[in-house]
C-alpha cells in the first residue's frame, strides 16, 4: 500500500513539473524573418498579415492574434506557443505599425495596396515584370511615403 502513495505521488509531481519546450525555431511575417518584440511598419492599404510560426517541439500548439484588423498606429500581433503538456506557455509580441493616410495616399490607398502587393508577389516568386512598376512609376516617385522603402528604392534605380 505504501508502495502506491509513493508512485501517485510522484506521479502527481512530474504532471505538475512538466516542462515542454514553447520556442519557435522560425517566425515570419509575410516571408521575411522576426523575433519577439520587433515593431514592423505596414505598408499602405495592408489589411492583413500571413504568419508563419513554427515551434520546435511538433506537438506543440500555436495560436495567433492581431493578424488582421488594424487601426491607425501600433498593433499588437501576439503568438502563443502552447507545450504538448497543455500547460506550458509562452507568448511572442510583434508590434504592428499601420500608417495613418493624407493626401494622395489616403485617396489611393486600395491603388497602393495592390501596387504594393504585386510587387511583394514579383519579388518572392521572381516574376519579372508582375508588378508592372514603369506604369506606376510617376506616382512612386511623386508619393515616396506612400509605399515601401523597398519599392520606392527599386523604382527610383530602375525605373
Amino acid at each position: 500500500m505504501a508502495l502506491v502513495g509513493i508512485l501517485s505521488v510522484s506521479l502527481i509531481y512530474v504532471n505538475l513539473n512538466s516542462n515542454t519546450p514553447t520556442t519557435l525555431k522560425m517566425l515570419r511575417i509575410d516571408d521575411v524573418d522576426h523575433v519577439d518584440g520587433d515593431i514592423v511598419d505596414l505598408g499602405t492599404g495592408t489589411e492583413s498579415v500571413v504568419v508563419d510560426a513554427r515551434p520546435d517541439d511538433p506537438k506543440a500548439v500555436v495560436e495567433v492574434t492581431g493578424d488582421s484588423g488594424f487601426e491607425v498606429g501600433e498593433n499588437k500581433l501576439e503568438i502563443k506557443v502552447t507545450g504538448s503538456d497543455n500547460k506550458t506557455s509562452q507568448v511572442y509580441t510583434i508590434t504592428l505599425v499601420k500608417p495613418e493616410l493624407a493626401g494622395w495616399c489616403e485617396t489611393n490607398a486600395e491603388l497602393i495596396g495592390n501596387i504594393q502587393g504585386a510587387w511583394e508577389e514579383e519579388v518572392i516568386y521572381e516574376l519579372p515584370g508582375y508588378a508592372e512598376l514603369e506604369k506606376y512609376a510617376a506616382d512612386i516617385k511623386a508619393n515616396p511615403s506612400c509605399f515601401t522603402e523597398d519599392l520606392v528604392e527599386e523604382v527610383n534605380t530602375n525605373y
